[in-house]
């Protein structure tokens, strides 16, 4: 990682550290919460819920006994023991829906706080201008701004997924078999059975919570990742599917807010990508009109170089102040029709041309203007069929030495 991407990357690892933390901090309060109610209820069957790692489940739970207490309450029944009083029942209830409140104010920061870290680890992507590099960069800015553990991009060409890239915080035993595993190039087919093909048609990230038994599973990639939960979202710069992201934690527990943050992720990276695709192509072409016109200005300055080295060559006398006379060109040869297709004057300029002289030299010779050369130029170039001075002249030296018709 560059030293630029550093001070953007602690920042994430240290957010989603103290996310961690206080998650695990309401878990555990969540716990004692859940005992103490079920033993001021006084149910038969309790601790009939295990313990929850998950805060979703433990809330869910916690669900359940709100219900139980308000049914209580609007009864006037608090226990048939005598054990628990209205009082306590209300206390009770206070304190579990200030913990649901607690809840719903952290999954909200939660959510909060890891969309700014998604920004926060997008900013330094949108100054990079090559896809390929883009791409390089996409798995390690997964785990350090989106608070996973580990990430893995695929490409998807046609209809066939190709796992392509990984990486991890912790590099362990796990992830050096899953590289290895990756070294084989798996080309996987988008069958319908698999979550990826329906990510294509969706268009939606996906959540897998139980891989084991979860039929949609590629297992392959299972077995090589050690069989964890995982949440994946697909990467559409155009609109269209081509590539995946996978990531997952440590601990092993996936939520909801974890498929959301990799979607947002890779809607934002898509955006960039495509972005870069773009520049791209502005760059190529703008390379492209480049070496022509440099290939153009090269000729030009080519045919004026020449056409100033003939006349130079024609005129090697300047010892007088006046400009030089341009000796005369072949005439037409007997028998030839030039004559009868030009005037006279047309064949004067034509007979000049052909000594390699220039426009300008043209009137100064016959005294006209540079204007009145051009016109003649063009009328030459018309009645001789020619593209070009070049052409013209070349007809008019077969013309001039031509033989003359036997007779």
């Amino acid at each position: 990682m560059s030293t630029v991407e550093r001070p953007r990357a602690r920042p994430a690892a240290a957010l989603h550290t103290a996310l961690a933390r206080r998650r695990a901090g309401l878990v555990r309060r969540g716990r004692r919460l859940l005992r103490s109610t079920e033993r001021l209820l006084a149910t038969s069957d309790q601790h009939a819920y295990e313990d929850a790692e998950d805060l979703d489940v433990l809330v869910a739970q916690l669900d359940v006994l709100i219900a139980d207490v308000v049914e209580r309450l609007a009864a006037g029944r608090p226990d048939p023991d005598g054990g628990a009083t209205l009082g306590d029942l209300g206390s009770a209830l206070i304190e579990l829906q200030s913990f649901r409140s607690e809840v719903h104010d952290h999954d909200v920061h939660e959510r909060l706080d890891r969309l700014s870290a998604i920004e926060a680890g997008l900013a330094p992507l949108r100054f990079v201008h090559d896809p390929d590099e883009l791409l390089a960069k996409a798995c390690e800015t997964v785990v350090h701004s989106c608070g996973f553990d580990r990430a893995l991009l695929s490409r998807v060409e046609d209809s066939t997924w190709r796992p392509w890239k990984a990486y991890a915080l912790n590099e362990g035993e796990g992830e050096r078999g899953f590289r290895e595993w990756m070294a084989t190039n798996p080309q996987i087919g988008l069958d319908h059975l698999l979550l990826e093909s329906e990510m294509v048609r969706r268009h939606a990230p996906a959540l897998v919570d139980d891989p084991e038994s979860d039929p949609r599973v590629y297992r392959p990639l299972i077995k090589a990742s050690g069989n964890t939960p995982y949440v994946a979202a697909p990467i559409m710069p155009t609109g269209r599917v081509i590539g995946f992201l996978h990531a997952d934690h440590e601990s092993g527990l996936v939520t909801e807010l974890d498929r959301d943050i990799l979607g947002a992720f890779a809607d934002g990276f898509g955006q960039i990508f495509e972005r870069a695709v773009l520049l791209r192509r502005l760059r190529y072409q703008r390379e492209q009109v480049r070496e022509a016109m440099t290939t153009v200005e090269q000729v030009l300055e080519d045919l004026a170089n020449a056409e100033i080295e003939l006349a130079a060559r024609a005129n090697p006398d300047r010892t007088t102040g006046a400009p030089p006379r341009i000796p005369p060109g072949p005439s037409p040869a007997p028998g030839s029709r030039i004559d009868s297709l030009l005037t006279p004057r047309e064949l004067e300029v034509l007979a000049l041309m052909a000594t390699g002289a220039t426009n300008s030299r043209i009137a100064e010779q016959l005294v006209i203007t540079d204007g009145t050369v051009k016109s003649h130029v063009k009328r030459i170039l018309r009645k001789l069929r020619s593209a070009n001075r070049a052409e013209a002249i070349a007809r008019y030296l077969r013309l001039t030495m031509a033989s003359p018709p036997s007779r």
